[in-house]
């Protein structure tokens, strides 16, 4: 799996066991309801201009990367209207960060916490479909 920035063409190679958890989870339609003073019912539909692609790892001891890519894709992440390509088995996705409610694109834990640097890191990423 791979990112690569659009804007330099820099590349990183992302572990291969990182799964993309929505991928099937939603059919791309919004709806809302709302009741009306006579009690009818006020329905909106629209489509979504965008998907999400959450990568996250499969198992506790999948989709472990070293500091240094953590490092990069956390200043890539500062970049809010970067756009890149995602390579993943064999399909290529044009995308940029989703950023969650907090502002997160990205969910890092350490492999092994100890005092010194932590060297590995199970990673989730946020992405969006353009």
């Amino acid at each position: 799996m791979r990112l690569t920035r659009l804007d330099i063409g820099a590349t990183l190679d992302l572990p291969d066991d990182l799964y993309w958890e929505d991928e099937y989870a939603r059919t791309g339609v919004r709806q809302s309801i709302t009741p009306s003073l006579r009690g009818a019912a006020l329905v909106q539909v629209a489509t979504l201009q965008y998907r999400t692609v959450t990568l996250r790892p499969w198992a506790e001891d999948a989709a472990w990367i070293d500091r240094a890519r953590l490092d990069t894709l956390c200043a890539w992440a500062a970049l809010p209207e970067l756009e890149m390509t995602l390579e993943r088995h064999g399909h290529t996705h044009h995308v940029r960060w989703y950023y969650d409610g907090d502002g997160r694109a990205i969910v890092a834990e350490p492999v092994l916490y100890a005092a010194a640097r932590t060297h590995y890191w199970r990673v989730s990423l946020m992405l969006m479909v353009l």
